[in-house]
């Protein structure tokens, strides 16, 4: 598979750990609680948070480690060294479909949550559109710059979550996390599938450390970037918990968006602080669409050399906006997340997992 080219610059582990984590806190901090409630209807939903995200860190970790064996080569030019062109094209392909779902998940979702709360008279396709016109543009120019976003986003997106937990002390209760350590293994295995799927967005790093001015620092930026979801879900969950209870949340559609309605800022300052709330998290779900649409054209024009890197993300762009309205209500919505979750794990972490032991055994490996 030939190299595709842009003119970027690189980027540093600081970087790659901000677009680690900003990749993964996109909707899911959204339904997170809502999801674990369901599957463990106890505060014992922590644990599996906890045991899912570990999971998920030791896959980052082996993800990290296949992208540095093979330094500055994103996974579209190592792949065919591991196992040949032909195969590597097919999965070339499952990354593009994974990735392409992800985005078009995104979008939609970001649409419905700003229709619900912030615009509730305009269409949620408009809504979806001008939000991905946005995605479309910045995915269109150099993609370092993609990076460099959640640089200056994600840490008003952290102060501002941290502020809503923190206001919300008020109205926790200590008595709604009883009772604790009822769960059985059954329960506790569907949380932490739930929960595995809010952490997917790290399999980036096959693709973003190519960009790294020291590949050395991609597993230590990697690991500490997959971290910050994992404390801040396992916090989030119990606050949620302790401020609604495990029934409620379960009922709730947005429970993260839920606490920030509970907060009064003093002197009416901000008369509906979830709006506030949803507008700064906004930051992050556009990042995470315009990575995932980044990602997208990074693997398309492999196979089309020739034309520009704009003209590939506007080629693309039709087709991801509709597969995110396939889904005729917040019901089907969850279903098609569901769909994409399963497809992302099998193309974003089975298959570069697998491919490192392939690499090792055949003794195959890169430098830059």
């Amino acid at each position: 598979m030939r190299r595709f080219e842009y003119s970027d610059d690189e980027i540093n582990g600081t970087e790659l750990l901000f677009s680690v984590a900003s990749m993964i806190l996109g909707l899911g901090v959204l339904t997170l609680p809502r999801g674990i409630a369901k599957a463990v209807p106890s505060s014992d939903g922590w644990i599996a948070i906890l045991i899912a995200g570990l999971l998920c860190m030791m896959f980052t970790l082996v993800l990290a480690k296949l992208a540095i064996r093979f330094p500055k080569q994103p996974f579209t030019e190592f792949a065919p060294r591991i196992v040949g062109r032909p195969l590597a094209v097919v999965l070339s392909v499952f990354f593009f479909i994974a990735f392409a779902m992800f985005s078009s998940y995104e979008v939609r979702g970001a649409a419905e949550v700003a229709k619900e709360y912030l615009f509730t008279r305009t269409p949620v396709e408009v809504i979806g559109l001008i939000f991905f016109l946005v995605v479309i543009y910045a995915a269109s120019g150099p993609r370092v710059g993609i990076v460099r976003l959640n640089l200056l986003f994600l840490p008003f997106v952290i102060v501002v979550f941290v502020l809503v937990l923190v206001m919300n002390a008020v109205f926790f209760e200590f008595e709604q996390l009883k009772p604790a350590g009822i769960s059985d293994w059954r329960k506790m295995g569907g949380g932490i599938e739930t929960s595995l799927f809010s952490f997917l967005g790290f399999e980036c790093v096959v693709f973003y450390a190519a960009l790294m001015n020291r590949p050395k620092d991609t597993v230590k930026a990697a690991v500490i970037g997959m971290s910050i979801p994992l404390i801040l879900y396992t916090v989030l969950f119990i606050v949620t918990i302790g401020v609604f209870s495990a029934k409620a949340t379960a009922e709730l559609q947005y429970p993260t968006v839920e606490l920030a309605k509970e907060i009064e800022v003093p002197g009416a300052i901000l008369e509906r602080f979830e709006s506030f709330f949803f507008t700064i998290w906004l930051m992050t779900i556009f990042n995470s669409a315009a990575m995932t649409l980044d990602i997208c054209i990074w693997i398309a024009g492999t196979f089309f050399r020739r034309s520009s890197k704009r003209t590939v993300a506007f080629a693309l762009a039709p087709f991801i906006y509709l597969a995110g309205y396939l889904p005729k209500d917040l019901t089907q919505l969850s279903a098609y997340g569901r769909l994409f979750s399963y497809v992302d794990f099998f193309a974003g972490i089975l298959i570069p997992s697998l491919l490192l032991v392939i690499a090792k055994l055949r003794g195959v490996s890169g430098s830059a």
